[in-house]
């Protein structure tokens, strides 16, 4: 009678020894909990005077990531650091006296507390460590829980902190790790981001128009030309959609929004180091025209694909310019030619593009054009002994011993002195732009080839 009885538990018994092995198998589930949102009043603003009465006054408020209705950076930064350091830095020993399944994360721009941690089970995160306070330990709040899945990755978004800056002032942000484990590692990879960001809203030209401020690194500032970046938007772009990518430019004290140029002046301070906001003003200066055209051994035609100019005397001055097929109206002024991209060709004058840096200095005056020539290219090289590769001062050569290591860094410098950098074709019959990397030949005394080499790009 008792024979069914037994029979039943041991099915019983081995099911739920079954479900215990498989629990044990499995990673545990990661929780996700929102970032606490940021403050609503950043207090005070100092240094303030009265606009001019054409001026779109943007006043600025901290608008902090939590997890949803999000703006998204889509940028990261990665850091090494020493491991020496690890063993002698005070938050990192805490937080291995908590745990032993740790993940050290350096960033070198958050001065006072550029290294944390994260806790992981085997390929699952469960915690970031980080030290909010900046006082070197571990206190109860710096257990930070995963806030979000992005794709494959986790990301931690930390409460709000001050951090000081090296130029001795100090800014108001927040920061995001995201984790990731590259397929084959069992380490977890790390990326930084910023985590806030500075929004205001105004009318301009008789619109709505909300201009959005970028910081500029995790843990840096939101008002520094040419690191920060900047989004301006009007009429409908206003309407903020989560999780949407908002075109951004590099923070300017002249920018270009629809062909018109504005004075962007940064004013004010909260008392949490925050800038309190923008004034926008339409330019009235005098205009003059730059004109561009790329040289070679056979007839080219030419057109602009963009163009990234900066003030070669004022220089809180950066700004991008589209494509063009003529001259690029500008305020008059001296403006360096940083980088752009060129489409030319023969019969198809869009066949070819070819990227370029460091190039020359432009002139802009007042009802004139200024004509740059760029092109005829021409490879200059760099070779120094291996062993002085690093050296600064090594002195470079053109013959060396039978047997010597030779470190040799090409280069493709125009006649305006800039330097080229990828060149791409266009293949039929899809029309799709594909790298065409320079190839570099070295030749013995008596013009025999020794060896070549294509210069990969990247």
């Amino acid at each position: 009678m008792n024979e069914p009885l037994r029979f039943t538990l041991l099915l019983a018994c081995c099911a739920a020894a079954s479900a215990l092995l498989l629990g044990c198998s499995q990673e545990p589930s990661t929780t996700f909990v929102a970032a606490p949102p940021g403050p609503t009043d950043s207090g005070p603003a100092i240094g303030l005077s009265a606009p001019p009465p054409e001026a779109a006054v943007f006043d600025l408020r901290y608008r902090a990531q939590t997890g949803a209705d999000d703006v998204p950076y889509n940028a990261f930064w990665g850091y090494g650091g020493s491991s020496e350091e690890t063993r002698t830095n005070s938050f990192l020993r805490d937080v291995h006296r908590k745990t032993s399944h740790i993940c050290d994360v350096c960033n070198f721009a958050l001065k006072g507390r550029k290294w944390a941690a994260v806790e992981y089970h085997g390929r699952q995160v469960s915690a970031f460590y980080f030290d909010l306070n900046g006082d070197g330990r571990l206190s109860d709040d710096e257990r930070i829980p995963p806030t979000r899945k992005a794709n494959q990755a986790v990301q931690f978004i930390t409460p709000d902190f001050v951090q000081r800056l090296e130029d001795g002032g100090q800014t108001f942000c927040r920061v995001l790790l995201q984790v990731n484990f590259y397929p084959g590692s069992a380490e977890p990879n790390c990326m930084w981001s910023p985590a806030a960001l500075m929004e205001g809203s105004a009318t301009l030209e008789g619109q709505p128009a909300r201009l959005l401020l970028y910081a500029s690194s995790p843990g840096g500032r939101f008002d520094r030309y040419g690191s920060s970046s900047y989004s301006l938007l009007s009429g409908a772009q206003t309407n903020l959609v989560a999780g949407s990518y908002l075109p951004r430019e590099t923070l300017s004290s002249l920018i270009d929004s629809g062909g018109q140029f504005y004075h962007l002046t940064l004013e004010g301070r909260y008392s949490n180091g925050l800038p309190a906001r923008v004034l926008l003003a339409k330019d009235t200066s005098p205009t003059g025209a730059l004109a561009l055209k790329l040289v070679g051994s056979n007839v080219l035609q030419a057109s602009l694909v963009s163009l990234y100019l900066r003030g070669a005397i004022d220089k809180t001055v950066f700004f991008r310019v589209g494509a063009s097929q003529g001259k690029i109206t500008l305020p008059v002024g001296a403006y360096v030619l940083h980088d752009g991209v060129v489409a030319y060709g023969g019969a198809n004058p869009r066949e070819w593009q070819v990227s370029f840096s460091q190039g020359p200095c432009a002139m802009v005056q007042s009802g004139e054009t200024c004509e740059l020539a760029l092109g005829q290219p021409s490879l200059r090289v760099r070779a120094v002994a291996e062993r002085d590769r690093y050296d600064s001062q090594a002195v470079e050569s053109a013959t060396f011993k039978h047997g010597t290591r030779i470190y040799m860094e090409p280069r493709i410098v125009g006649r305006g002195q800039e330097v080229f950098g990828r060149f791409r074709h266009s293949t039929a019959p899809e029309d799709k732009m594909t790298d065409r990397p320079p190839r570099v030949i070295v030749t013995g005394p008596d013009g025999q080839e020794l060896v070549s080499k294509v210069m990969e790009y990247g």
